[in-house]
């Protein structure tokens, strides 16, 4: 069988990127499932939830490959030289397989992209990353013969060159609604007392888990559970050191990877996103708030964007004394009144329907 759409895409993994591709998934028709094929890179080892067993549960044919994936270990020489092998690999491998469309899922897919420049495929950038200004640079270079890109966020649209937004529209991700999963457990169908707070994503330092406990040290308003794990690649923090030396260890619960964060959120009165760089949405906010429960996350990037005093707390980054004051002023009533409107802003915003005929007009797919 043909394929007409090959989704490149830089990790194997259930975090915030992952997810998204199984929800562009979802937006195609099963003709178009059968049609379509996804690529994953070959350099990392499977982690215990890895993204390739549910896609092909999804009746998807996926490939592990050496694609040429933008990391910062390769920032060098060595790793621009390495890369350069690989983009003429990918090169040669695509053309083999004659996709109508390539979509890289990822800023992070961008030297492949590069690589077929001015060969058959229409070329789609999925952004889902805050361009730094030295970034920006050499991706603006990189991406500047995509055809299109969708970006999942104002913030994300903005930090890109100005010659490249022309060509960009913004989709606001999505994620499935909790509340057609059989047994959905409801903010009503939970103890009142404590209140308890969710943390999830990758254990790095852009995404605040230190200042967390820093500011669950300050007083301990309640249980926290934080989830997740250190990325495969990159730097990350101690952050079971940092939960066995605060003095409230005994309410925080430090949990790894979990296939689906859906059942912790359900069982939490608060989702708590303390990011400290400009995040490019925040899924786990947007998770959060399908499920009816507020969010606190701090003022950066799309997080920004979406959550405000109606639907939660907004924070300045990087303030543990900050963070401490807001979660010591929640009370139950404030969960009850804010988890509310939360769900109806996903519904009325971010539901699963909306983003479908959103990204599938995007694409041209329709």
């Amino acid at each position: 069988m043909t394929t007409d759409l090959l989704f490149v895409h830089s990790s194997d993994e259930l975090y915030g990127a992952d997810r998204v591709l199984g929800y562009l998934i979802d937006a195609l028709t099963e003709d178009e499932v059968r049609r379509c094929r996804v690529w994953l890179p070959s350099d990392l080892e499977h982690g215990d939830y890895p993204l390739c067993v549910r896609l092909a549960a999804r009746g998807v044919r996926v490939d592990h490959v050496p694609l040429p994936i933008l990391r910062r270990a390769n920032l060098n020489p060595k790793g621009f030289a390495d890369l350069s092998r690989r983009s003429l690999a990918f090169r040669r491998s695509v053309a083999k397989l004659s996709p109508k469309t390539v979509y890289g899922t990822t800023s992070a897919t961008l030297p492949g992209l590069a690589a077929l420049a001015g060969d058959s495929p229409r070329l789609i950038l999925h952004n889902q990353e805050v361009w730094k200004p030295r970034e920006a640079k050499l991706l603006g270079l990189l991406a500047e013969r995509v055809d299109r890109i969708i970006a999942i966020s104002k913030a994300t649209r903005d930090s890109m060159p100005q010659r490249l937004q022309s060509r960009t529209v913004i989709v606001s991700n999505t994620t499935p609604d909790p509340h057609n999963n059989p047994g959905f457990t409801n903010l009503s169908d939970i103890a009142v007392d404590p209140l308890r707070f969710l943390a999830a994503g990758r254990w790095t330092a852009n995404k605040g888990f230190d200042v967390l406990v820093d500011a669950w040290n300050e007083a301990p308003v309640g249980e926290l559970t934080i989830v997740g794990g250190p990325p495969p690649s990159g730097e990350s923090i101690d952050l079971r050191r940092l939960v066995g030396d605060s003095r409230h260890s005994d309410s925080i619960s430090l949990l790894g990877e979990v296939s689906s964060i859906e059942p912790l959120i359900e069982q939490a009165h608060v989702v708590v996103m303390p990011s400290t760089w400009d995040e490019p949405f925040g899924l786990v906010a947007l998770e959060g708030m399908a499920a009816g429960r507020p969010v606190v996350a701090s003022r950066v990037g799309g997080l920004a964007q979406f959550v405000n005093d109606d639907v939660g707390w907004l924070v300045e980054p990087s303030n543990p004394v900050a963070l401490a004051a807001v979660l010591g002023s929640i009370t139950y009533e404030q969960v009850v009144e804010k988890g509310r409107r939360a769900r109806r802003e996903y519904s009325e915003h971010f539901s699963p329907q909306r983003f479908h005929l959103a990204w599938r007009a995007a694409t041209g797919l329709d």
